[in-house]
């Protein structure tokens, strides 16, 4: 006789990685009752609680942290034993679920999946753009592999998560040179044109704010913008001046569409972080590329 039952074990699978058991309960079509009961009988198999429940949903105990770690191995070993005997289908290749920010530069995505699929090309990416509050919800969940952002939120989730500083992106004022060329004294004439910051809350802006301070700027504010490329859009129909990282900016600086501004680097950078659980993946293939990226990956600037 088999020690576990993996039909009890699957239903906490299920309900971890959806963070709720009513949540769950829609996905296997089970009453919450019922899905309830059935983790509870699994728990008493081991005598160990394996979640902990709270209004806010469920969260991994320790004990629970192992169990989920091997079921991870266990089912994700499964649906690739059903790919191979499935007629004309090979293994189902290894994924990597990549959450991004919004105000994290594109130029910064490609770089990162330029240097996944170096690695290995039959890794298949999902991409995800989120809210920071969003993207940290469901990697706690576990419903992402790594969150790129430019905030460390890994303190917030605990003992196993990670964080890791892949990137310090100097920070420009830009620009068209139609306007560029009124900016005569730097940074006091940024007063004289209207201008485009990130939401108040982005650590950029904190940053540029914190500039314009100490210079004792006041600057007209156009419009607070986070998605970076609505922002690129708008400084290049000349709309305004704009604080923007020196990679996003470098081939349009290059080709002449924008000018910078500051005739010196200011001090102020966007700081660009990958978070992700400490516990290894059990496919090799993404365990391979998840150790490469929080080990040896750096932002080319």
């Amino acid at each position: 006789m088999l020690p576990i039952n993996y039909h009890h074990l699957y239903y906490f699978w299920v309900v971890a990685k959806a963070g709720r058991i009513s949540q769950a309960c829609r996905q296997l079509l089970l009453s919450q009752s019922t899905l309830s009961m059935q983790i509870q009988q699994l728990e008493r198999s081991f005598g160990k609680q394996l979640l902990h429940r709270s209004r806010k949903g469920v969260a991994l105990t320790p004990e629970g942290r192992i169990a989920f770690d091997y079921c991870e191995r266990i089912f994700s070993q499964g649906e690739e034993l059903a790919a191979a005997l499935r007629p004309g289908c090979g293994l189902t290749p290894a994924r990597l679920r990549l959450g991004i920010t919004g105000s994290v530069s594109r130029h910064v995505v490609t770089q990162i999946l330029e240097r996944v699929y170096r690695i290995d090309r039959r890794l298949r990416v999902s991409l995800l753009e989120g809210l920071h509050e969003d993207l940290r919800e469901r990697l706690e969940k576990h419903r992402l592999d790594v969150v790129v952002s430019n905030i460390d939120f890994a303190n917030d989730l605990g003992l196993e998560f990670r964080s890791r500083l892949v990137g310090a992106l100097p920070i420009d004022f830009v620009a068209v040179p139609k306007l560029g060329k009124l900016i005569r004294r730097f940074p006091a004439d940024l007063a004289t044109l209207p201008m485009f910051l990130n939401a108040p809350e982005n650590p950029v802006r904190k940053e540029i704010d914190l500039f314009l301070c100490r210079h004792r700027v006041v600057v007209s504010v156009e419009a607070e913008i986070d998605d970076f490329d609505l922002l690129r859009f708008l400084v290049l129909r000349g709309r305004g001046v704009a604080a923007m990282d020196a990679l996003t900016v470098r081939q349009d600086i290059a080709q002449g569409r924008l000018v910078r501004i500051n005739p010196r680097p200011v001090s102020v950078k966007e700081y660009i972080w990958f978070t992700c659980g400490r516990h290894p993946k059990p496919n090799p293939i993404l365990q391979e590329v998840m150790s490469e990226l929080l080990e040896g990956f750096e932002i080319r600037v």
